[in-house]
């Protein structure tokens, strides 16, 4: 019954393009005083193809933040040799060190080393110093730097603070003036770099509240991969500033556009507790300091290899405090890539979300597509998650093709996807494929989104769901956004059957809410 829809939908959609990987040209940096970060690099470079000499161990503090001295004597000194003995920067080491310990680096030529990959162990942050203290006058009593004030990068000092992976990115340039940012010259970019001409070295982190959070969320993002990133999209805006609110509304449409079903949150407030989270392959919102709302429920679990993102100014001062840092937080809900900020970054000098998404759908690396958006280097920022995985590896018509043939817990996502992307060109064919696809593998997420498009069209629609098999296992939210849908469509008996059912469920028991919903 399938097959008809499914022969439309390989007729429409294209493969995607794949980006390309260097492991050659890839090391990975772990702490020898933290072994279990030494068996994540090994798993992340198995996987990679990185070949084992690329592994540099060095014998570093075991603390995420650390002094510029510190740094200096235990990380960047020491780095820098390694790769000038491997030949992956070319220079001239002086032994005269600078006020922050860092030992005078030449280089003569360009680096061989595209990417450097920091793994569990390695020290997060560098705290700021007493040498020079910030002059960052203008900025200093303003939340927020908006895209032109990025043109006086260079001009101002904001302090010497910063995220370790930021200034490693430096590694292969001479030592430049610690306060404050420096550009980045892949921001934006939508045209290949030549890396040799280019000098600073991307970086990115594997990292987690703890190393089973950290190889979890890698391996879902591998899953992802191999399998296609499956899921919903769900974009919180009502930030405090409305260049931000326009990133993420910017994020929406992109998101929706890719066929990823997408709902948006546009109060001050986040999702809300009965908000639906089911699969969520995209989070992205702000702002709040520590995790709170729909998304900060243990159970609203990512899809394996979610792009999430929570953009705040402190979001990543840990990333062992999951109940306190939206960053270990989502790595711990399973995100298969986050960013956030280590210190105070300024909201221009954040991570945009809407290029980040906008490189996924260029079919950019995850990497790739935090460095496109992502404007400075030498600042707060930090990239957590494997950045050679490419959501998209694996493309709809694959996943299409997966759900006939062993179809999975999120095939029906593929299905709901394709649906919304065939929306848009034909009505008919679109309910042809939820309802063949209903037939083959019954869930109350087809049995919602076949009612919800027959509601739309002012059809009335039949609503039976007692042989469905996930109802005990669905997403709360979603079941609660189900009832809401019945009631307003007059089917009260059918929305206080489906809305009972959360009463079996220990979270939901005592939910005053949903008993007051109940009792009318």
């Amino acid at each position: 019954m399938l097959r008809p829809a499914l022969f439309i939908l390989l007729c429409v959609f294209s493969l995607d393009v794949r980006a390309e990987i260097n492991p050659q040209s890839t090391v990975v940096l772990a702490n020898e005083n933290v072994p279990d970060g030494i068996l994540i690099a090994k798993a992340l470079m198995r996987k990679r193809g990185i070949p084992e000499k690329n592994l540099i161990s060095l014998p570093m503090p075991t603390d995420e933040e650390i002094s510029w001295q510190q740094f200096s004597d235990d990380i960047l000194n020491p780095l820098r040799r390694e790769l000038l003995q491997a030949h992956f920067i070319e220079g001239h080491i002086n032994s005269e060190p600078d006020a922050r310990g860092r030992i005078d680096f030449i280089p003569t030529g360009e680096p061989k080393l595209t990417w450097l990959i920091t793994v569990y162990g390695v020290p997060l942050k560098i705290r700021p110093s007493e040498i020079r203290k910030s002059t960052s006058t203008s900025y200093g009593d303003k939340a927020h730097i908006n895209d032109n004030e990025l043109e006086l990068i260079g001009s101002v000092n904001y302090g010497d603070q910063s995220s370790v992976d930021s200034e490693l990115a430096l590694v292969a340039l001479v030592n430049l003036d610690a306060n404050g940012a420096r550009k980045n010259p892949w921001f934006g970019q939508d045209t290949k770099l030549d890396e040799d001409d280019v000098g600073i070295v991307r970086t990115a982190r594997i990292d987690g509240p703890s190393t089973s959070d950290a190889l979890r969320a890698m391996m879902g993002a591998w899953r992802a991969e191999a399998q296609g990133l499956r899921g919903r999209s769900y974009v919180d805006l009502g930030g405090p500033y409305a260049d931000g609110n326009e990133w993420f509304e910017r994020v929406a449409g992109l998101t929706q556009g890719m066929g990823f079903p997408t709902d948006k949150e546009t109060s001050s407030r986040l999702f809300n507790e009965h908000a639906r989270s089911d699969a969520p392959a995209f989070y992205l919102g702000w702002y709040s300091q520590i995790p709170n709302g729909r998304f900060a429920l243990p159970r609203a679990k990512l899809a394996p290899g979610a792009i999430a993102l929570h953009l705040h100014s402190f979001s990543a001062t840990s990333l062992r405090r999951s109940s306190i840092d939206w960053v270990p937080w989502l790595i711990r809900q399973g995100a298969g890539f986050t960013s956030g900020n280590v210190y105070e970054p300024y909201l221009g000098f954040t991570m945009r979300p809407d290029l980040l998404v906008k490189g996924l759908a260029m079919h950019m690396t995850t990497g790739e597509a935090a460095w496109y958006a992502t404007p400075v280097v030498s600042w707060q920022g930090t990239i957590l998650g494997d950045p050679f995985y490419q959501p998209f590896n694996h493309d709809i018509k694959l996943q299409l093709q997966d759900f006939i043939d062993k179809p999975d817990e999120l095939g029906v996502y593929a299905v709901l996807r394709a649906s919304q992307l065939m929306l848009v060109r034909d009505l008919a064919r679109t309910e042809e494929l939820l309802q063949s696809s209903m037939k083959k593998t019954p869930t109350l997420v087809l049995a919602y989104a076949i009612a919800k498009i027959q509601a739309d069209q002012g059809k009335s629609f039949a609503w039976d769901i007692s042989n469905l098999p996930d109802i005990a296992t669905t997403d709360d939210g979603l079941i609660w956004e189900i009832g809401q849908f019945l009631a307003k469509n007059g089917k009260k008996e059918a929305s206080q059957k489906i809305l009972r059912s959360l009463l079996l469920r220990p979270e939901c028991q005592d939910d005053p809410e949903l008993k007051k919903v109940l009792s009318n």
